[in-house]
């Protein structure tokens, strides 16, 4: 069976444990098949065919659909003469993917390294890193491999391939990955079946993100991923109202952490997490979605609920690990924050120092606590250096095509 999207992926398989009663060739309309196949009572499927028409029959049920010309399916690649990317396991390869993917945003903007995820390898390891600018996610994996090499891939087909491996592949089966600088392919020989999963490379240069990844850390918090989760998404019911979707959040060494938030002409809310804290008080803003998000990666593959966060500054970036387990980074940057998003503990507001937070005056409408407007040194160096490089060409076919 082969199928693609005509676009950025394709696959074959070829399934052993079948009885083949008239060899021949069907196109099908993959949707179609797929949800009948899905709804299928019966253990045994048997598929009939004609020029005209399919007829799949299980159990009592028998479904007839059109088909079309077998000589108007594309030829797929080949991976014959493709060269070893890498090999590994099939629970890391879809850890890569939940985790690395995370950061990443949607395909349709410019440039083109949004909505892509990049694979990296060493002898010995696996990296999967995605960026928007504004967040990095990157995860880490064992696997064989012949050096340092890279390929940069559309983080929705990664997705597709993993969610597809996951529900029916044994997690501990070997996948290989191959390349030859235009396609990559996912490759899987198991008992009963062989597959090949293709993935059209994404051509374009992807931002070095290790220049803007430090160490330096004023504060830092271990909470629970599930406490802290829950909070934010109360939390973003009001969030999710202002114009940045902001939440503020307190760090206190003689607390728990308090996060707030509020939207003009709504309403405010605060809540407390307990938490322990270390280091310098900090009033710090994010975005709630990307808080969310962050959050909801760190528990995908992993059990594990205590997570340690590092904090720069309130301008600085701020990283989010597993406790004890570094093998994957979430770093966001805080968003502008200004005294309209303070709260005390009355629900009143008030005004901090002046050097604490960029103020803006009374009234003014525009989005400052936007987290596109975020202005911290490292954060306008990286974007910088992004713009530098992907800047769209006035002739823009390149990118088109």
């Amino acid at each position: 069976m082969e199928a693609t999207d005509l676009k950025t992926s394709a696959v074959k398989c070829i399934f052993k444990n079948i009885e083949v009663e008239e060899p021949g060739t069907c196109l099908l309309p993959v949707e179609i098949v797929s949800n009948i196949l899905k709804k299928a009572k019966g253990k045994t499927l048997k598929l009939e065919t004609t020029s005209e028409h399919a007829i799949i029959s299980s159990d009592r049920n028998k479904t007839r659909i059109t088909v079309m010309q077998p000589e108007e399916f594309p030829t797929l690649p080949n991976s014959d003469s493709a060269e070893f990317f890498c090999v590994l396991q099939l629970s890391d390869l879809t850890k890569l993917s939940a985790e690395g993917t995370a950061a990443g945003s949607q395909p349709s903007d410019f440039p083109k390294y949004l909505g892509t995820c990049l694979l990296q390898t060493t002898i010995t390891d696996i990296k999967a890193v995605a960026t928007d600018g504004k967040r990095i996610s990157i995860s880490q994996a064992l696997c064989t491999s012949g050096g340092e090499n890279s390929i940069l891939i559309p983080a929705a087909a990664f997705k597709d391939l993993t969610r597809t491996l996951s529900t029916y592949i044994n997690p501990l089966s070997k996948i290989t990955i191959k390349t030859d600088g235009t396609t990559s392919w996912f490759i899987i020989e198991d008992e009963d079946f062989e597959m090949e999963f293709s993935i059209r490379l994404i051509e374009t240069p992807f931002p070095a993100y290790e220049k803007i990844l430090n160490k330096e850390v004023k504060a830092s918090m271990i909470i629970s991923r599930l406490d802290f989760l829950s909070a934010i998404e109360r939390i973003d019911i009001i969030a999710r109202n202002n114009n940045g979707h902001i939440a503020v959040l307190t760090l206190d060494p003689e607390s728990d952490l308090k996060i707030t938030a509020r939207a003009p002409e709504l309403g405010m809310t605060t809540e407390l997490v307990k938490s322990k804290i270390q280091g310098e008080f900090m009033r710090i803003g994010f975005n709630a979605m990307f808080l969310q998000d962050g959050l909801k990666a760190l528990g995908q593959v992993s059990s594990k609920d205590e997570l340690k966060i590092e904090f720069s500054d309130p301008e600085g970036q701020t990283r989010l690990y597993r406790n004890d387990d570094e093998t994957f980074l979430y770093m966001v940057m805080p968003a502008r924050i200004t005294s309209q998003d303070y709260l005390d503990d009355e629900g009143e507001f008030f005004a901090p120092p002046e050097e604490d937070i960029n103020d803006t005056p009374e009234g003014d409408n525009e989005p400052e606590n936007n987290s596109e407007n975020n202005n911290s040194e490292e954060y306008n160096e990286y974007n910088e250096g992004s713009q530098e490089n992907y800047n769209q060409p006035e002739n823009n076919n390149e990118y088109q095509n």
